[in-house]
C-alpha cells in the first residue's frame, strides 16, 4: 500500500498523523482555533502553520479567511480582500500553494499555504 507524497519529512509527517489520529468529529475547526495571528487584515489572517512542510519550507504559514468558510462560500468582499493581499501583503513568500481537492485536510475551512523556501545548494 502507497501513501500519498508529502511536502513533511518523515518525522513531521509522522506528528501530523498523529495528531490527525487524536481529533474528535466533533472538535471544533483547527483553523478556527489556531494561534493567533501573525498578521491580520478585516477578513483574513495569517498564522504559522503547526506542521509545516518541512522538506521544502524554510517558513510556512497560512492564509485563512476569518469566519469558517469553503472557497465557494468567500463574499465578494471577501474575495476581493484575498486578491488585495496576495499583490500586496505577502511579499516575503516565495510562494503560495493550495492543494488539490484530493489532498485538502481541512476542506471545510479554505485555506492558502504560504511559503518561504529553503535554499537548495546547485
Amino acid at each position: 500500500m502507497s501513501s500519498k507524497p508529502t511536502l513533511r519529512t518523515p518525522e513531521a509527517e509522522q506528528i501530523y498523523r498523529e495528531y490527525r489520529a487524536s481529533l474528535h468529529p466533533d472538535d471544533p475547526c483547527a483553523l478556527c482555533n489556531k494561534a493567533p495571528a501573525t498578521k491580520s487584515f478585516t477578513h483574513w489572517k495569517i498564522a504559522e502553520n503547526s506542521f509545516p512542510y518541512d522538506r521544502i519550507a524554510q517558513k510556512h504559514d497560512m492564509l485563512m479567511p476569518i469566519r469558517h468558510v469553503t472557497e465557494a462560500g468567500l463574499t465578494d468582499e471577501e474575495v476581493r480582500e484575498l486578491s488585495e493581499i496576495k499583490n500586496t501583503s505577502i511579499e516575503e513568500y516565495n510562494w503560495i500553494l493550495e492543494p488539490t481537492h484530493s489532498n485538502k485536510s481541512i476542506p471545510g475551512h479554505f485555506h492558502l499555504h504560504l511559503i518561504v523556501g529553503k535554499l537548495s545548494e546547485v
